[in-house]
């Protein structure tokens, strides 16, 4: 199983990902050919931002519970 495949499982989860000199942390959207999508809320409004699967450092995906 590629890193796309297995990402594109947790498609709806919360995400946080570390680049080199940056961390967003959103909803993953989508997972394509590599690339994925996250919404991240910055403190005016929803954005969406695709980011290279080549340039994360580090993924963690939430494991959040009602």
């Amino acid at each position: 199983m590629s890193f796309e495949q297995l990402l594109s499982t947790h498609i709806g989860r919360t995400i946080e990902v570390f680049l080199a000199n940056e961390f967003f942390s959103g909803q993953l959207l989508s997972v394509n050919n590599g690339t994925f999508t996250i919404n991240f809320v910055d403190s005016y409004s929803s954005t969406q931002l695709t980011i290279l699967i080549q340039s994360v450092e580090y993924l963690r995906v939430l494991l959040i519970f009602p």
